[in-house]
């Protein structure tokens, strides 16, 4: 269950819908995070609520060696096919990321994307203290959509009708540069955050909205189907064949460092 919402999720049901409708992170984010350190040939990298591979399989394609952790055994399925059909060679796990049975010492990055709120907060960052090399990185990253238009509009008053979460979904949540929890063991080494236009035929906006927690991780199937029927009118009225969405990018990354020492 997520600390955000409080629902129990069953990430298995949406796990189809996610591994095909997701939207993957564009080319030039993995730009940037090489220049940072992150996704380098040769690299450990310990990606955690890996979910369907939106990080493992890019990584891995850019020679990194990758462990990949969720606790969703039809997401880590969907990953592993996808891993299949790109012959990459990437360890998975299926865990909790908190409790993920890995080396302490082992990874130059720890990377999390679209699930830091999800972990517990002190247990995960003690595990993300354990198993990081001394001054190793923590990713922690988001791409979301915007309401800026009539599509994404139309789309939040669905999601707001069929779950009532919705309205809140970033009332919890700490967005400052430098959490609480950093500054004892972790340095902010950068934060970025920008918007890009990312493609959508009506269809691949239906799914992607179905593999969200509001939908397909949270609902009967019933209705999933009553808010994907729904979608369906909404974007004949509003939407062409292909559009695009803005969607914000965030990423933080973190620098382990030496805990303070205790005073007596």
């Amino acid at each position: 269950m997520s600390p955000e919402q409080a629902v129990p999720l069953n990430w298995n049901n949406a796990a189809q819908d996610y591994g095909t409708y997701r939207p993957g992170y564009p080319e030039d984010y993995f730009n940037l995070l090489q220049l940072f350190g992150i996704g380098l040939q040769g690299q450990q990298i310990l990606d955690i609520g890996s979910g369907t591979g939106a990080l493992a399989i890019p990584f891995a394609r850019q020679g990194a060696q990758v462990t990949a952790v969720d606790l969703s055994p039809g997401q880590i399925a969907e990953a592993r096919e996808k891993a299949a059909a790109h012959f990459l060679d990437i360890r998975f796990i299926i865990s909790g990321a908190e409790d993920a049975p890995v080396e302490s010492g082992r990874f130059h990055a720890v990377t999390a994307s679209m699930c830091w709120g999800y972990f517990h907060p002190q247990r995960i960052v003690e595990q993300v203290k354990r198993v990081l090399l001394p001054d190793g990185l923590l990713l922690i990253s988001s791409i979301v959509w915007q309401e800026n238009d009539e599509v994404t509009r139309r789309t939040n008053a669905l999601l707001g009708k069929y779950s009532e979460h919705f309205s809140h979904r970033y009332d919890e949540r700490d967005t400052s540069a430098e959490p609480e929890w950093s500054r004892a063991g972790f340095r902010l080494k950068t934060y970025h955050q920008y918007s890009a236009q990312l493609p959508f035929t009506r269809s691949s906006w239906r799914g992607r909205m179905r593999a969200t927690k509001f939908i397909g991780a949270a609902l009967p199937q019933e209705q999933v189907d009553a808010f994907d029927g729904e979608l369906a009118e909404a974007l004949e009225s509003v939407a062409p064949e292909r559009f695009e969405v803005a969607h914000t990018i965030r990423i933080q990354i973190f620098q382990r460092t030496q805990d303070p020492t205790p005073q007596t």
